[in-house]
C-alpha cells in the first residue's frame, strides 16, 4: 500500500471517529466499542464467503455408517416388540388350572353370590383375580347376563378349577311366572304369599349384600342401590354401619329403615400400606390430596410410622379424618 492511500485511509478512519465524538457526544470508550463491533460485523459476514470454500465435512463414508446405524435401529426396535410380544405369552401360559387354584385357595372368602350382581369388592374376595373380575364386570356393562351356573364359564380364559371351587357358592334367581300363569295353573304348588315373602328384607352384611338385597328396603330402588355398592368399593369396603350415612342422596329415614337390617361383621377392608405406598398412588375417599402429600412428606423426613399416634403428630390431618382412616391403613 503506497503512502498516499495508507495517509487517506488514515484520514478517513479519523473524520469517522471525529464525527462520532461530535454527533453523538463518545467518549475514547465508546468510540473504541463501536469500532470493535464494526469490526465483528464484518467478519460475521465473511463467513458464509469462506465456509464456501471449505470441504464437505460429511463424506460418502460417513453417510453409510449413519444408514448402518438407523437400519440397527430399525432391527433393535422390532425385537424388543417380539419380546414383549413372547412375554405376553408366556403370561398366559403360566396362568394354568393349578396356578389359579393356589391363588384362589390362598385369598378366597367363600359366601354366596349372584354373578349378574355382585360387586367387584365381593368377587375379588372370592378369590377371583383383579384382571378376571374387571372381564367380567364388562361382560356384565355389554349386557351379557349369567341364566345358569355355567355361563359363567362363558369369560374368556376363567379357570376350571376355580369355576369349581366356586360353583356351590354360585346363587342365581329364578325365573319369574307371570301372574296370569299363577292364576290360570290351578294344579301349581307355588304359593303367592311365599312369593311375597321372599321381596321382604332380611338382615345381611352390608361389605356382602348386592343391589337386590338394598332394592327390598323400602326407599331404596336401582339408582340408590348401586351407588351404595360403588361408593363400599371407593371406600374400600365398610368398618361400620354408620358409614351408610355417607352416601350421597340417602335420605335419613331411609338410612335408619336400612339400619333395621343391615349389620357389619368381620369386615375385609382395602388396606393401605402407609409405610410403602407413594404419594401418586395414595388416594382414599377420605383424604385430600395435599393431606396425602404431607403424611408422605412426613415419613420420608422422620421415617416410617409405627402406629396410628405417629400420625397424629401431622397438623394437616385433623383427628375426625384420622378417625375415619385408620381402619383402612397397614402399618
Amino acid at each position: 500500500m503506497s503512502e498516499s492511500s495508507t495517509l487517506n485511509l488514515y484520514r478517513m478512519f479519523y473524520k469517522i471517529n471525529q464525527f462520532l465524538k461530535d454527533y453523538f457526544a463518545f467518549n475514547r470508550t465508546e468510540r473504541k466499542g463501536v469500532w470493535l463491533l464494526f469490526v465483528l460485523l464484518i467478519i460475521a459476514l465473511a463467513i458464509p464467503f469462506v465456509l464456501d470454500f471449505l470441504p464437505d465435512a460429511i463424506s460418502d463414508v460417513d453417510t453409510q455408517d449413519a444408514k448402518r446405524v438407523q437400519a440397527l435401529q430399525a432391527s433393535l426396535e422390532i425385537k424388543e416388540k417380539e419380546a414383549k410380544f413372547h412375554s405376553f405369552d408366556a403370561f398366559h401360559d403360566h396362568s394354568s388350572k393349578e396356578h389359579y387354584a393356589f391363588e384362589a385357595s390362598k385369598t378366597a372368602h367363600y359366601f354366596p353370590f349372584d354373578p349378574n350382581t355382585a360387586s367387584e369388592t365381593q368377587l375379588e374376595e372370592l378369590g377371583i383375580p383383579k384382571w378376571l373380575v374387571k372381564r367380567v364386570l364388562n361382560y356384565r356393562s355389554k349386557g351379557g347376563k349369567f341364566y345358569k351356573k355355567e355361563d359363567l364359564q362363558r369369560i374368556y380364559n376363567f379357570p376350571p378349577a376355580l369355576y369349581t371351587s366356586l360353583s356351590s357358592y354360585i346363587t342365581l334367581p329364578e325365573k319369574s311366572v307371570g301372574f296370569n300363569s299363577f292364576a290360570k295353573n290351578t294344579e301349581s304348588n307355588v304359593d303367592k304369599s311365599a312369593v311375597k315373602e321372599s321381596y321382604k328384607p332380611v338382615s345381611f352384611d352390608l361389605n356382602r349384600a348386592d343391589t337386590n338385597d338394598l332394592k327390598k328396603i323400602k326407599g331404596i330402588g336401582s339408582k340408590l342401590a348401586f351407588r351404595i355398592i360403588n361408593y363400599r368399593d371407593k371406600i374400600g369396603g365398610f368398618y361400620e354401619e354408620t358409614q351408610l350415612k355417607e352416601v350421597y342422596g340417602l335420605d335419613s329415614s331411609v338410612v335408619q329403615e336400612t339400619l333395621k337390617f343391615a349389620y357389619v361383621k368381620n369386615p375385609i377392608l382395602r388396606k393401605i400400606k402407609i409405610n410403602e405406598i407413594t404419594a401418586e398412588d395414595f388416594k382414599h375417599f377420605y383424604l385430600k390430596s395435599y393431606v396425602v402429600k404431607a403424611i408422605v412428606a412426613y415419613r420420608q423426613q422422620h421415617g416410617k410410622f409405627s402406629s396410628r399416634k405417629d400420625l397424629e403428630n401431622i397438623k394437616v390431618l385433623d383427628a375426625k379424618s384420622l378417625d375415619k382412616i385408620a381402619p383402612y391403613l397397614e402399618f
